[in-house]
């Protein structure tokens, strides 16, 4: 097979990995040998004059662009937008996202309201400086009109553990996991370290007169884990009341009545049960361990014990059709679960699975499966409450979970917005500080994989400590009586203790 490539040259490579997001998304759907992009830019004090040239089997073009620059949109934003249009017009190809990448997109909306934006500005100029079509507009206004309210105080965190453990590795998996076949030995140590970091963290939150508002244990698999396991862990993780308790079982082969029992002993208040496709040869295909029998069998289980339950699906899978993708969507609806989840496939181009099936990047059936997600769910009373978009993802789309009857996970919008501290343990896990009165996010990551954090754990639970110490703390404590009914205990840096009585 001839090699295919893109050479991008850059006369200033300050911004080389934003413009380089914009031009991978046109390749290689449009290119069936090399392409040479040229981008040269020169900044004066209120616009930047920009150069590009062209060079591929289609022939040479050239552009010759020129925007101003204001406080909303800098040199960069100009720099994209710029390429985004002499690709746009070289290769005939339109974007659902236009040269919006490296952000989600919800957030550029809260962003430029919190500047004085209206609403009613929004899609003007979204298609003015990103060239969004107007169909993702609307998505995305909808999606904002049922986040409301957005909850803003540095007092009250979300809890996030990371179990990675799953009982097969999916082909197109890009979360960091292992089979736990293949694993066993780390299985017991993993949750050993896992509890120790969660007992230190609950310490930190009592001292630092937190409230956790929302508890999300993800993966991999939490319910890949023996029952013994996991009840370790749910054991310790008690915070009092809290508004919602996440686990992701995910896989339907690991549903049991033992793991559903022991979810509802520990208040667990929502599970997922993902099927991804009820297409069984597609399911073979990936390399799950389950059929859609499977699926529908454990949902029907787990819907006896009152769990508000997630169903994801993932469109744009290699051997999926729209009409078996349409035949999932239904099915979804028939069972009719809480919330659903639609992904659209992402891959690693330099993966092997993405060498394997690389005409996916060529296809344009994927946008007609969400397109027919969104219409066939609404038409069930589903409604979008939050999106985000990935690097290599098929036909630049997005992400998008659905509720009906009111049942909306606070957890993913938080984390999604970023409106909310984070304390995250477990291998991968990601820790933010949100500052609300700077509107500005620190981190604290843990290492990726299992071995490593079982033996550098002192080393992450300093990395924490330090992102969540005193001396950044705004001591502007704030007490909002809403599900939080009895007393909180605060130690101040001074050992001032003192007690809110919040009935």
């Amino acid at each position: 097979m001839k090699e295919k490539f893109m050479e991008l040259l850059l006369n200033n490579y300050e911004y080389q990995n934003d413009i380089f997001d914009v031009a991978r998304e046109f390749f290689p759907g449009t290119i069936d040998d090399t392409s040479v992009i040229k981008l040269d830019y020169i900044t004066n004090e209120n616009c930047v004059d920009v150069d590009i040239e062209i060079n591929s089997v289609k022939g040479t073009k050239t552009y010759k662009k020129q925007f101003d620059i204001n406080l909303g949109e800098g040199v960069k934003s100009r720099l994209k937008l710029g390429l985004y249009d002499a690709l746009s017009d070289y290769f005939n190809k339109s974007l659902p996202y236009g040269c919006l990448t490296g952000v989600r997109p919800t957030k550029v909306i809260y962003s430029l309201l919190d500047k004085g934006l209206k609403l009613s500005q929004i899609p003007s100029y979204f298609r003015n400086n990103y060239r969004v079509s107007n169909e993702k507009i609307n998505l995305l206004l909808e999606i904002i009109e049922n986040q409301k309210p957005i909850e803003k105080n540095d007092n009250l965190v979300d809890f996030y553990v990371n179990i990675p453990f799953c009982t097969t590795e999916c082909s197109y998996c890009s979360f960091i996991s292992a089979p736990i076949d293949k694993v066993q030995n780390y299985v017991k140590p993993y949750v050993d370290a896992l509890i120790s970091e969660i007992e230190f963290t609950k310490k930190m939150i009592r001292d630092k007169c937190y409230l956790v508002k929302n508890i999300y244990i993800g993966g991999g698999t939490p319910t890949a884990i023996p029952t013994e396991e996991l009840e370790r862990i749910l054991q310790h993780l008690t915070f009092g009341e809290i508004r919602e308790f996440t686990v992701e079982a995910g896989r339907p082969d690991t549903i049991t009545k033992d793991k559903l029992d022991l979810l509802k002993k520990y208040n667990v208040t929502r599970i997922s049960v993902n099927p991804q496709t009820f297409n069984d040869e597609v399911l073979n295909n990936i390399g799950r361990a389950h059929t859609a029998f499977d699926t529908i069998k454990s949902y029907e289980l787990a819907r006896t014990y009152n769990f508000d339950i997630n169903m994801d699906l993932i469109a744009g899978l290699p051997k999926e059709t729209i009409k078996s993708f349409a035949n999932s969507i239904d099915k979804v609806i028939d069972l009719n679960p809480d919330n659903v989840t639609v992904h659209t496939l992402c891959l690693k181009r330099a993966s092997a699975f993405a060498i394997e099936n690389e005409n996916i990047f060529k296809t344009t059936k994927t946008e007609k499966m969400l397109d027919y997600a969104k219409k066939q769910l609404a038409l069930a009373g589903y409604k979008p409450y939050y999106l985000y978009r990935q690097k290599n993802q098929v036909d630049n789309l997005e992400n998008v979970g659905y509720f009906k009857n009111r049942k909306i996970c606070r957890f993913n919008i938080e984390s999604m917005e970023e409106t909310t501290s984070i304390i995250a343990c477990g291998a991968n896990a990601i820790s933010k500080r949100f500052f609300s009165l700077e509107n500005r996010i620190e981190r604290a990551a843990n290492v990726k994989d299992i071995p490593s954090y079982i033996l550098r754990l002192n080393e992450m639970l300093e990395r924490k400590k330090e992102l969540f110490d005193y001396k950044e703390i705004y001591f502007n404590i704030v007490i909002i009586h809403f599900l939080f009914k009895n007393y909180l205990y605060c130690e101040t840096l001074s050992n001032f203790k003192f007690n809110y009585n919040l009935n």
